[in-house]
C-alpha cells in the first residue's frame, strides 16, 4: 500500500542517519544494588533510566543492575517501580562506579510526600504523581486536571463530556472548541485521536451555525476525558508551553499520560458519591522466571445527572491488560497493552410519555492496541531506538427519537437536483435518526536518540530524530433516517441519510529532529533545546501534501542564575490537522415547493418540488497553527519553591462554522385544468419566479484565539510543629477569540415570516474577550506516625469578565432578492437609506459581564491502614455557598457554585 511505502522511506531515512556509527563498547560502567528502605530485601523489575540517553536497566531477581557505556561527567540517574517512590540521582562520573539504592515504599508513612504539582527543569510542565491523584480521589482523567494551576476546582461530574481548556478562559465556544480540539491526549506515548469522529447531527431549527447535537458526542472537540478512569494512573504530565517536537498534530499543550504496567497486590476501589458508583479492581504478577508481567484492570462506573433525575444516566466500563518483558538480556523491553471500553450516556425514554416518546443515547465502544518497544545499544553514539505502535478501532451510535407534529407539508427523498414530483408527508410522526460511526486510528512513532552525552565544544548533546505516521478513517453507516420521515427542520430545508463510508481517510507523516544541549558553567547550568518538525497532511510524496505542509520549529531554554534560581523560555509553532468532521460535513439539501394542490380526493393531489443541492465539504482546509512564546523564573530558596511564567499563545485559522446565506428563485406553476379523478395539468412554463432565502452552514478557516496571561506557584517548607505545608497558585489569564470573515443576517434571512427585499452582511462574529484571575490556597497536614493525611482548599476567583468587543451595528454590505452582493463604504453604510439594515445592539450584546469574586472551600482527607488499604473522604463547597449574584445583562440569577457535594472512597489491598 502508498502508505506502507512511505514508511519504509522513513524508516529507512532515519537508519540513514545511524549508518558508520561505530557500535563498540566504551565509557565508564555504573551499576549497584536496589533494595527496599524498610527491609533491605532485593527489588526486582526496577527501571534504571539515564536521563541524557535514555539507555535503561533492569534489576535482576537479586536486586543488581548494570549501565555500560556511559560517559563521564555529570550522569542523572531515575529508579522507577510500579508501587514505589520514583527516585532521582546526579552522580558525577570518572571511572566505573557502583551506586547502590534504596527505594522507599509510596505510602501515607512517609515523612516527607506532597500532593502539589512539579515543574519540569525545562519547559512549562507540570507533573501531578500517583500521590496527589490517590488523595484527590477522581473518577477520571478530567477531575485529575483540576490541579493545574489556573483550572478551577470541580466536583466529580459525568453527567457531560469533560473537556480541558489549556491557559484559556471561557471567550465563545468555538475558542474553547479548538483548544480542547488542538490538546494531544496522550496515552504511554500513543496519542488518542479524535480525527474520524463524526457523531453530529444536522440541527436546523432556530440553531446556531455548529449547534451541537442532541445526543453527547465530542466530534470537531477534543478528546471525552470521561472515558479514561483515573484509577489506572500512575501519572500525569501536562505540557502547556511548548512541547518538544516529537508531539505532533496539537496547539494549545498535550496531557502525557502514564498508566501503570507490572506487578503489584490486587486491590479493590470502591468510590461512592451521591451522583456516582465506581467499582475498580486491578492486580499484576510475574508469569514465572520469563514470562514477563501481566498486570490488569477493570473498571465500572454509573453516574447519575441528579437524584431527581434519574432517566438521564452515564455507564462507564471497561477492562485494560498490560503485559510487560524483556528480551535479550533486557536490553530490548516492551509493554504492550489491550483495552476495552463501552460507555452509554443515556436520555432513557419516561416511561409516563406515552405522548411524544422522547429518547437520546449515544453508544461509544471502543477496543484499542498499543505496544512500546525500547532497544538499548549501550552505545552513546546510537543510545536508543524506540517504537510506539497503535491501533483503536470504534464502535459508535447515537439516536435520537421525538415526536414531530406539524402541518400537513410536501415531502421529497430525491437525492438528485431539479424539479420532480413529491408526495404528502404526515402530519404527526415518530421521527428516529441514528448516527453509525466507525472510526479506526492507527499510530506509529520510530525514534532514535543519537549522540547521547557526547561532548562537542565542551557541550553536552542529546539529539532525537523520529518519523511518525497517523491514520484515522470511518466506514461507518452514517446518518440514517426515514426521509420521508425526516428530523425536525425549518420549512424547505430538507435533509437525507449520509453514509461516513464514503469518506476519504486522513493520513499524516511526520519528520522531526531535536537537538538537547546542556552546557556546565562551573555550578550552574545551561539546557537548551531546539528541533524542527515537518508535517506532511494527505501526504502524495514524502514531502507533498494536499492538505499542506508545516515546519514547525521550537526551542526551549533554561539557566541556573545562581543556587536555586533559574529562569526559562520557550518560543515554537505548534498545529492540529483539520478533522474529518470538519473536512466532510456532507451535502444540504433545499426542497422548494413550486406547486401545492391537496385535494380530498387523493387521487387528485399534485405537488411538485425542486430540490437544490449544496455541497459542503471544504477540503481547502488546512491545519491552524499557534504561535507560542513564554518567559518564567522558576525558584527552590530555603525550602520554599515555586514558579512565575509569563506567557502569549497566538492561534491563527482554527476552525469555525459559518451560515451562508444563498437566494433561490422559486418557479411557480400554474394548472391549466383539473381533470377528476387525475391530477392538475400544469402549463408548460412557469408563471412567475419569487426569491428564497435559504441557509447552509460551512466549514471555514478564520477563528483567531489569543491567550495571555501570568500563572504561579510558591509551596512552602513543612512547618514541623503543626505538620502542614501551604500552597499557593494561581493564574491571570486573558482570552479573546474572534473570526476574520464576514456573515450575512440570517436570522432575518431564514427565520422571518416576511421575504426581505435585502438582508445585511456585517463583519462577522465580531469577537469575545474573557478575563480571569484565580487562586488556590491549600494546605497539607500530615501524620505519618498514624498514615493520615488532611488537606483543605480556599478557591478564590477574585474577578471574572466577558465582553464582546469590535460590535458596529453598521453593515459592510447586503444581498438583494436577485442574489447579488452590494459591498458599502462605511460612509454609505451609515446614510438614512440603510438604516433598516443596522443591527440593535442590546446591552446582552455591548455590555461587560462582571461577576463580584467567589469562594469556595473544600476539604479532604485519606486514612492509610498497615497493609496500605485506604479510606478517604471529601467534602467540596463545605459552607454550601453558591455564588449568587445577578448578572445585569440577562437579568438574570446565576448559581456560580455546586451544592455541597461530598463522597467517600475505599481501597483494599490484598
Amino acid at each position: 500500500m502508498y502508505q506502507n511505502r512511505i514508511i519504509s522511506f522513513g524508516i529507512g531515512l532515519l537508519v540513514s542517519l545511524c549508518c558508520g556509527v561505530a557500535m563498540a563498547q566504551e565509557g565508564v560502567v555504573v551499576s549497584g544494588r536496589v533494595v527496599g528502605e524498610d527491609d533491605n530485601l532485593p527489588l526486582a523489575d526496577v527501571i534504571v533510566q539515564v536521563a541524557s540517553s535514555g539507555s535503561f536497566a533492569r534489576t535482576n531477581q537479586q536486586g543488581y543492575y548494570v549501565l555500560p557505556a556511559q560517559q563521564k561527567g555529570q550522569l542523572q540517574l531515575s529508579f522507577s517501580l510500579l508501587g514505589m517512590l520514583p527516585a532521582t540521582y546526579q552522580l558525577t562520573l570518572v571511572r566505573d562506579s557502583a551506586f547502590n539504592v534504596k527505594m522507599k515504599v509510596q505510602s501515607l508513612s512517609l515523612k516527607e510526600i506532597s500532593v502539589a504539582t512539579r515543574p519540569k527543569r525545562i519547559g512549562s510542565s507540570v507533573v501531578i504523581d500517583r500521590t496527589a491523584i490517590s488523595h484527590l480521589q477522581p473518577s477520571s482523567l478530567g477531575d485529575v486536571l483540576q490541579l493545574l494551576p489556573g483550572q478551577l476546582a470541580r466536583s466529580p461530574d459525568m453527567s457531560s463530556a469533560q473537556q480541558i481548556n489549556l491557559r484559556q478562559v471561557p471567550s465563545g465556544s468555538e475558542a474553547g472548541r479548538a483548544n480542547a480540539l488542538g490538546t494531544s491526549i496522550i496515552l504511554d506515548g500513543i496519542p488518542v485521536s479524535n480525527n474520524a469522529n463524526m457523531q453530529y447531527n444536522v440541527n436546523i431549527l432556530n440553531s446556531s451555525p455548529g449547534a451541537l447535537p442532541e445526543f453527547s458526542s465530542v466530534a470537531g472537540r477534543g478528546i471525552d476525558l470521561r472515558q479514561i478512569p483515573a484509577d489506572q494512573i500512575e501519572s500525569v504530565e501536562v505540557v502547556t508551553g511548548v512541547p518538544s517536537v516529537r508531539h505532533g498534530d496539537l496547539t494549545a499543550g498535550g496531557v502525557l499520560v502514564k498508566r501503570r504496567a507490572g506487578a503489584f497486590r490486587p486491590q479493590l476501589t470502591t468510590r461512592l458519591n451521591p451522583l456516582l458508583f465506581q467499582q475498580a479492581v486491578g492486580m499484576g504478577f510475574k508469569l514465572g522466571k520469563s514470562g514477563g508481567i501481566l498486570s490488569m484492570d477493570h473498571d465500572y462506573t454509573h453516574s447519575i445527572e441528579d437524584p431527581r433525575i434519574i432517566l438521564s444516566q452515564y455507564t462507564r466500563l471497561g477492562s485494560q491488560f498490560a503485559w510487560s518483558k524483556g528480551f535479550a538480556g533486557d536490553k530490548i523491553y516492551s509493554t504492550t497493552r489491550l483495552g476495552w471500553s463501552n460507555t452509554l450516556d443515556n436520555q432513557k425514554q419516561d416511561p409516563d410519555d406515552l405522548r411524544y416518546q422522547s429518547r437520546i443515547y449515544s453508544k461509544d465502544q471502543s477496543f484499542n492496541l498499543g505496544s512500546n518497544w525500547q532497544l538499548n545499544t549501550g552505545n552513546s553514539w546510537f543510545s536508543s531506538l524506540i517504537m510506539d505502535f497503535g491501533v483503536t478501532y470504534g464502535r459508535q451510535d447515537s439516536y435520537v427519537q421525538e415526536l414531530v407534529t406539524r402541518d400537513l407539508f410536501p415531502v421529497t427523498d430525491a437525492t438528485a437536483e431539479g424539479m420532480h414530483i413529491a408526495r404528502y408527508g404526515e402530519s404527526e410522526y415518530l421521527s428516529k435518526v441514528t448516527v453509525s460511526g466507525r472510526p479506526l486510528s492507527i499510530y506509529h512513532r520510530l525514534e532514535g536518540v543519537l549522540l547521547s552525552g557526547k561532548q562537542l565544544w565542551k557541550w553536552q548533546h542529546k539529539v532525537l530524530a523520529g518519523l511518525e505516521y497517523r491514520f484515522d478513517g470511518n466506514k461507518g453507516e452514517g446518518r440514517m433516517f426515514d426521509a420521508t420521515r425526516p428530523p425536525r427542520q425549518n420549512y424547505a430545508v430538507g435533509d437525507r441519510p449520509r453514509s461516513f463510508a464514503e469518506v476519504p481517510a486522513l493520513q499524516q507523516l511526520a519528520y522531526y529532529i531535536e537537538d538537547q544541549t546542556s552546557i556546565g558553567f562551573g555550578e550552574r547550568t545551561l539546557d537548551f533545546h531546539f528541533g524542527l518538525r515537518y508535517d506532511n497532511i494527505q501526504p502524495n510524496g514524502p514531502f507533498s501534501g494536499r492538505f499542506g505542509n508545516q515546519l514547525l520549529p521550537r526551542m526551549n531554554l533554561a539557566m541556573d542564575i545562581v543556587k536555586g534560581l533559574r529562569i526559562k523560555g520557550g518560543y515554537g509553532m505548534t498545529a492540529k490537522s483539520p478533522t474529518l468532521s470538519f473536512m466532510y460535513p456532507g451535502k444540504r439539501y433545499v426542497d422548494l415547493v413550486n406547486y401545492n394542490y391537496y385535494a380530498q380526493n387523493p387521487a387528485e393531489r399534485l405537488v411538485v418540488m425542486t430540490t437544490k443541492i449544496f455541497e459542503t465539504d471544504n477540503t481547502q482546509l488546512k491545519s491552524y497553527v499557534a504561535k507560542k512564546g513564554e518567559f518564567g523564573l522558576d525558584y527552590e530558596i530555603a525550602g520554599f519553591r515555586g514558579y512565575v511564567t509569563f506567557y502569549r499563545d497566538a492561534t491563527n485559522n482554527a476552525f469555525g462554522t459559518n451560515r451562508e446565506v444563498v437566494v433561490l428563485p422559486v418557479a411557480r406553476l400554474a394548472a391549466a385544468s383539473f381533470p377528476v379523478g387525475q391530477p392538475p395539468v400544469l402549463v408548460p412554463e412557469p408563471v412567475s419566479y419569487t426569491p428564497f432565502y435559504a441557509g447552509y452552514d460551512r466549514s471555514v478557516n478564520n477563528r483567531r484565539i489569543v491567550n495571555k496571561g501570568i500563572e504561579f506557584q510558591l509551596v512552602t517548607p513543612r512547618l514541623e510543629k503543626i505538620n502542614t505545608r501551604f500552597d499557593l497558585n494561581g493564574a491571570w489569564a486573558q482570552t479573546i477569540g474572534y473570526d476574520n470573515g464576514e456573515a450575512a443576517d440570517y436570522q432575518k434571512a431564514i427565520f422571518s415570516s416576511v421575504t426581505p427585499d435585502r438582508v445585511a452582511i456585517y463583519r462577522s462574529g465580531f469577537g469575545n474577550i474573557g478575563r480571569r484571575f484565580s487562586t488556590k490556597l491549600s494546605f497539607e497536614t500530615h501524620f505519618p506516625e498514624l498514615r493520615f493525611l488532611l488537606t483543605g482548599l480556599v478557591q478564590t476567583v477574585w474577578s471574572v469578565s466577558n465582553r464582546n468587543m469590535d460590535l458596529s451595528p453598521y453593515p459592510i454590505g447586503y444581498i438583494d432578492n436577485n442574489g447579488q452582493t452590494v459591498y458599502l463604504s462605511p460612509s454609505q453604510a451609515m446614510q438614512s437609506e440603510y438604516e433598516p439594515l443596522r443591527r440593535n445592539l442590546s446591552s446582552t450584546l455591548s455590555g461587560t459581564d462582571q461577576a463580584p469574586p467567589l469562594w469556595l472551600f473544600n476539604l479532604r482527607l485519606s486514612k492509610e491502614f498497615k497493609n496500605n488499604s485506604r479510606l478517604a473522604f471529601y467534602i467540596d463547597n463545605i459552607i454550601a455557598d453558591r455564588g449568587l449574584y445577578h448578572n445585569t445583562l440577562s437579568n438574570q440569577l446565576v448559581a456560580r457554585n455546586q451544592k455541597l457535594f461530598f463522597g467517600a472512597e475505599f481501597t483494599l489491598r490484598l
